[in-house]
């Protein structure tokens, strides 16, 4: 699956990731190998990983960098838009297209 970190800690190995399918967040679990060495994910990068479920949480497991800052600004989007008091200009149900990072994504993965 494709997804964009929405917050990362590098000391403690953990990020949220905004995932593709618009479920779900996912969570990096810290314990992984693969990122127990060199740089970590920063908000606006986008992954990619394998799912698992684990009593109804979402775990990234493997994530692998695809493209570095592809929505740096989506983070505080999300929390802009969720910050609107006047319930009429939200959009519900709106589904946030993202397709540009898809297409980004099919380009970069092999």
């Amino acid at each position: 699956m494709l997804g964009v970190v929405l917050w990362s800690d590098a000391s403690d190995r953990k990020a949220v990731i905004w995932c593709e399918d618009q479920g779900d967040l996912a969570y990096v679990n810290p314990s992984d190998e693969v990122l127990r060495s060199g740089d970590f994910f920063d908000a606006g990068d986008l992954v990619q990983f394998d799912m698992e479920m684990s009593q109804s949480t979402r775990l990234a497991h493997n994530p692998r960098l695809v493209i570095e800052k592809v929505g740096p600004a989506l983070p505080d989007v999300l929390r802009d838009a969720a910050q609107i008091e006047d319930l009429s200009l939200r959009k519900r149900g709106q589904v946030v297209d993202f397709s540009p990072w898809n297409e980004q994504a099919k380009a970069a993965c092999p």
